[in-house]
């Protein structure tokens, strides 16, 4: 009696299983996000085009960003050109179905071939900001889905595998401008610049020195105890926290304290001369000097003609000035240990 009752449960079980609607229709929800530079976070991109071929894109590739922007991709063996997507996206607005909430979200930003987010994505937040959300329905074979960021004439590709049972298939794709030469991959995206020029490099040099009392000698710093680099950003709009954040190269938002920057555009090296050699390829420059022995930091804005002669730029710490900031010349001098106590709180 027990292995008949065993029996009907299973049954039972497989009956259910057997009925269960089978499905490969999915909406493919979209992210655009950019990020400007290397050091930058991640930002809502809006004007991005997305569409789909169901085609292989070992088969299939874009043959310009024009095409890209119009639809149009070309098969790699025979020069074929198709025009006419199976699927375009249209903007995706929170009267729509609702993210899924479970932790293994589906929000993937390399490409959507699983449930993990581990391939760099972002994960759905309570309240995600729509802007630039683009959707698409996709059917029951293998995609090759196309973006276009008509902001840096960006353009990339990435094959889509079909998704059983799932409604809603949200992935996240960045565009890095940043990035230089005209081809680049980012997990299983292709991306492309069709418009990218090396950029121009200029060698900078700083010159740093110590002036241990005043009207005292200036002395080179000891070997190994400075650290010099430079970000591409404006002083009134970046700060450095602290003397810990300076030697991390870490930047903090002027008017956001949890907005951080956290790796400097620009390197400076060391060479037999005592100058610290940097090479830069923009401007404004905010460049930072740290002087370890000392506990000091200093910072300044240029903006050097890159196509002009190299600059030096002379930054001399004096441990002796019993002030805690002092602006002298280009630079902005801080000394932590003479800054005022934080007030206790009430």
């Amino acid at each position: 009696m027990k292995i008949k009752t065993i029996y009907l449960i299973l049954s039972a079980v497989l009956l259910g299983s057997c009925s269960r609607k089978i499905s490969y229709e999915t909406n493919y929800i979209l992210k655009p996000l950019v990020q400007e530079m290397v050091s930058t976070p991640t930002q809502p991109q809006e004007g991005v085009v997305a569409y789909a071929y169901a085609v292989d894109t070992l088969q299939w590739g874009i043959a310009s960003y024009d095409d890209a922007l119009a639809g149009i991709i070309t098969s790699k063996q025979t020069g074929e050109k198709r025009q006419t997507p199976d699927s375009y996206a249209t903007p995706y607005t929170p009267d729509q179905p609702a993210p899924d909430p479970a932790p293994a979200a589906r929000f993937l930003r390399g490409n959507a071939q699983g449930d993990s987010p581990s391939e760099g994505g972002d994960p759905i937040t309570p309240n995600p900001d729509y802007r630039g959300w683009l959707t698409m329905p996709l059917g029951g074979s293998s995609h090759m889905i196309v973006v276009a960021d008509t902001a840096h004439k960006l353009y990339g590709y990435t094959m889509q595998e079909a998704v059983l049972n799932l409604p809603n298939l949200f992935v996240a794709v960045v565009f890095k401008p940043w990035h230089e030469g005209r081809a680049y991959s980012d997990g299983k995206w292709s991306f492309y610049n069709d418009f990218f020029e090396p950029p121009v490099k200029l060698v900078t040099y700083i010159s740093p020195k110590i002036q241990l009392e005043e009207g005292g000698a200036e002395s080179d710093p000891a070997a190994g105890r400075v650290k010099a680099y430079a970000y591409l950003a404006d002083t009134t709009e970046w700060r450095i926290a602290s003397y810990d954040d300076a030697v991390a190269g870490r930047l903090t938002h002027k008017q956001d304290d949890q907005l951080h920057r956290d790796l400097p555009n620009f390197q400076a090296y060391a060479e037999d001369s005592g100058l610290y050699a940097m090479t830069v390829t923009g401007t404004p420059l905010m460049v930072v000097t740290v002087d370890r022995t000392n506990r000091l930091y200093a910072y300044t804005q240029q903006t050097p003609d890159l196509h002009g002669t190299p600059p030096t730029w002379s930054v001399l710490f004096r441990p002796w000035m019993h002030s805690s900031r002092e602006k002298v010349g280009d630079w902005v001098y801080v000394n932590e240990f003479y800054q005022p106590a934080p007030k206790p709180q009430p």
